[in-house]
This record gives C-alpha cells, structure tokens and sequence, in this order.
C-alpha cells in the first residue's frame, strides 16, 4: 500500500473513532416554499450528539437515546419495557472486540471503550506500532462498530427489519437484518456482517431484499391461482463483505 493510501486508512480510523467515542455536531438544513412554489434555504439546524457508544448505552439501560432527553436528565420512565436487549449485545460486542485489538497490538486497556477506541486511533498513526496491513483491518472492525452503533441506536428512525435471510453462505439466518435507512447502512445481528456505502454492498443487500420479496409475492400468486410450487430462491456470486 503506498503511503498516500495509508494516510486514508489512518483518517478513516480517526473519523469513526471520533464518532464512536466523542461527541460531534450535525447540520440539517432547513427549507420553506415560496409563494411562487419554489424551494428556499431558510436556514441550517445545528444539533450536537453523544458519541455513538454514549448513545448505545443509553438505548441499552434506558431503550430511548440521550437525544431525547432534556440535558443533562434521564429519560422519564415510559410504556414500554426499560433497555433493548440487543443493544446490550452490540455494546457488549463492540467493548470486547476493542479490548482483544488492544491486547493484540500490546497496548494497556482503559477504564471505558470509549478510552480503548481514541487509543487504538491515536496508534494507528504510528507504523511501528500498527503496521499498514493491520491498520486496514482496524479500519474495517471500527467501520463495522460504527455501522453497528448507527443501526442499533435508531436515534433518526428505528432500524428497518426486512423478512429477508442473510445473504452471507455461511450464515442465512432469517429475521437477523437490521438496515438503517437514512444512512444506508445494515448488519445481521447473527454473524457481524455489515453492509453501507463504503464499498457499495449496502446495494447488493437491497437486491437480495428485494428478490427474497419478490419470491415471496411469486409464491402468494400461484397459491391463489391453485398452483402450489416453491419459491425462487437467491444466488448470487456477488457476496457482500461482510
């Protein structure tokens, strides 16, 4: 890999890092339509978040995020059941994969995942430390816990569920997708794999989604004509990273 390419995988270890541990600002513009129809800038909304993790562990304990509540407050008490189960295992995850990357690269753990995650950034800037090859594989794990983190927490709109199975050979289970729709982003909650826009796998999942649909409404159709038959099946050569 030439040194050029290093420095992109160093950014993107410090970009998600930063997103995973700190908090950070997003901006939303805002838009009214005038009287003759057209759309207009009226303005951008400037909202600061928690860090991802900060934001996961909130959906664990409390099943809501911090952005939902007044700062500096925790959530009011609500209908439904305290914490989400499978934010419990992400986070859990995430903690212990940042631990074991530590372990193997000798360095000393801190007290919180968050500490673990800047340390791993901050070493992945020294060769003699990270050399290149393993820096690109900690890029690919912190890509993995930020697209885990995003889909668990739900904070825009609740991560979709598809009545699809996983598209990994390996795995297959069904009902274990979880797709975050505003970032174009997903995972199987079963194997870890991930898919989003980095390497354009989050379009070979939407084609598997859509032709494990489309079976489905192939087999309804000759059920109601009398025709009984199986369903078509996907294949695809054209696996996801995962």
């Amino acid at each position: 890999m030439a040194e050029h390419d290093r420095h992109l995988v160093v950014a993107d270890i410090a970009r998600y890092a930063h997103e995973l541990a700190d908090s950070y600002r997003t901006q939303t513009p805002a838009y009214s339509k005038t009287r003759g129809g057209r759309i207009k800038l009226t303005g951008v909304h400037s909202t600061e978040h928690d860090g991802l993790l900060v934001q996961l562990a909130d959906v664990a304990a409390y099943g809501v995020t911090s952005s939902d509540d007044v700062h500096g407050a925790r959530p009011v008490p609500q209908s439904r059941p305290p914490g989400q189960w499978e934010a419990v295992a992400r986070l859990a995850a995430i903690s212990t994969d940042a631990a074991r990357w530590c372990w193997n690269l000798e360095l000393a753990w801190r007290a919180t995942v968050q500490g673990n995650v800047r340390q791993l950034a901050a070493a992945a800037a020294e060769p003699r430390i990270v050399p290149t090859e393993v820096a690109e594989g900690l890029a690919g794990a912190m890509r993995g816990w930020h697209v885990r983190a995003q889909a668990a927490i739900g904070w825009v709109t609740a991560p979709y569920q598809p009545r699809a199975s996983c598209p990994v050979l390996t795995c297959g289970q069904r009902d274990t997708l979880r797709v975050d729709l505003a970032r174009r982003a997903a995972y199987c909650t079963a194997c870890q794999s991930i898919w989003d826009d980095v390497d354009g796998s989050i379009g070979v999942l939407a084609k598997h989604i859509g032709a494990q649909a489309e079976s489905r409404v192939g087999q309804s159709e000759r059920v109601r004509s009398g025709h009984a038959g199986r369903g078509g099946a996907w294949s695809s050569s054209d696996q996801p990273n995962g």
